[in-house]
């Protein structure tokens, strides 16, 4: 199972957001050319995430991005259902797709509980927790405040 690129670099893109001094905005433009991204994708990855509610919008010359909610306060199975859209490993577990072979298939007790599993795991993460994670990995496991 892989998730796009639009996952990858929304995660990264919120990533950066957080790490920013409270207050500071981050303009799409800087974020773009250190993480390598194009600005017209990057900005569909925000169209994307803007229903959540967890992006502030500044407009005009010093405006930019920032986070309008706490990292802690950030679900990823949410942020990776707003990027991926279906995050289901197959598609007969999606929403609105019945299976004609639901009750005879031999695999779809397999497929739900990975499905489960996986769902499970993002509801479980906030960003915080994907920040402290980091924050102690490049640390060799002492905790160091990034700001």
């Amino acid at each position: 199972m892989r998730f796009s690129t639009r996952t990858r670099y929304g995660l990264r893109f919120l990533l950066r957001l957080a790490a920013q001094p409270q207050g500071n905005l981050l303009q799409l433009g800087q974020v773009a050319r250190e993480e390598n991204i194009s600005s017209g994708y990057l900005e569909q990855i925000v169209r994307a995430l803007r229903p959540m509610g967890i992006l502030r919008a500044v407009r005009g010359s010093g405006g930019g991005y920032a986070l309008a909610k706490a990292p802690a306060d950030i679900n990823m199975e949410e942020v990776f259902q707003h990027l991926e859209g279906e995050i289901s490993p197959v598609r007969c577990l999606g929403k609105g797709r019945p299976c004609q072979r639901e009750k005879h298939c031999s695999t779809r007790s397999f497929w739900s509980d990975l499905d489960a599993h996986i769902r499970s795991f993002l509801q479980q993460r906030t960003l915080q927790e994907i920040i402290d994670t980091e924050k102690h990995s490049a640390s060799g496991g002492n905790y160091v405040e990034l700001h």
